[in-house]
């Protein structure tokens, strides 16, 4: 059954509106009518079984017949800082990214990012939300503003384990992950673009607390290599 967003002052008791782009894929593409059921999330963890009564104009008015409480949401507090690629790489690492369950992405410019700017956050926010439909999320992951490098290695205190993938670190994730103490919840991980972090990167993530780990003998594209990060710790400690 399709599933669409509602913002929390959209519904008004058992009633829910659709407008805007929801509206128009409903209508012009998926061409659904009153009387059709459909399913709705409201960021809040709940999600929403209803029926169209309405097609208007410029919006749908939907009949909620019932509610829940859905876990779907990953028990890990995962933060990815991923040093900006080239073209739309980012696209696809966003739509990856909120399937497998990361809670916060921040776009950051390293001194072999291409893009010194990236005005794309809005964009950026449909994928995951768009990706969230897909993968039955009801709560979207965060998109930051994009931060300078220096600016955004500053919050790995907050984090209970804070990596950065290195494809020079003598520690693998491998060997990391088998110390039994190793049980953490909230995570942030660093990823570089292509060509990966400058030495003085490296030096300067581990000076503010990240360690630096390696991902196996082979180099990953940065595409690649945050994604096996995330689908790894997941699998550990998470919920995949």
């Amino acid at each position: 059954m399709p599933r669409f967003p509602v913002d929390e002052k959209n519904i008004d008791g058992a009633k829910a509106t659709l407008t805007g782009s929801d509206y128009r894929h409903i209508v012009k593409v998926l061409r659904m009518k009153e009387g059709d059921p459909i399913t709705l999330f409201d960021g809040r963890a709940l999600e929403y079984e209803g029926r169209i009564s309405l097609v208007g104009s410029r919006e749908i008015l939907v009949d909620i017949v019932s509610s829940r409480k859905v876990e779907t949401d990953s028990p890990l507090r995962i933060t990815l800082l991923q040093g900006l690629p080239k073209g739309e790489k980012m696209d696809f690492i966003v739509e990856k990214a909120t399937e497998i369950g990361v809670h916060t992405i921040v776009p950051v410019v390293t001194e072999r990012s291409q893009f010194r700017t990236a005005d794309k956050r809005n964009r950026w926010e449909r994928i995951a939300l768009e990706a969230s439909k897909q993968c039955g999320r009801t709560i979207p992951p965060v998109i930051e503003n994009t931060l300078n490098y220096d600016e955004a290695i500053k919050c790995s205190k907050q984090y209970e384990l804070a990596i950065t993938l290195h494809v020079g670190s003598q520690v693998s994730l491998k060997d990391f992950l088998n110390n039994p103490l190793q049980h953490p919840k909230n995570i942030i991980v660093l990823i570089g673009p292509e060509g990966g972090f400058s030495e003085n990167e490296v030096l300067l993530a581990c000076e503010m607390g990240f360690t630096s780990l390696g991902l196996g003998p082979r180099t990953l594209r940065t595409e690649t290599a945050g994604l096996a990060f995330l689908s790894i710790i997941q699998f550990h400690h998470g919920d995949l």
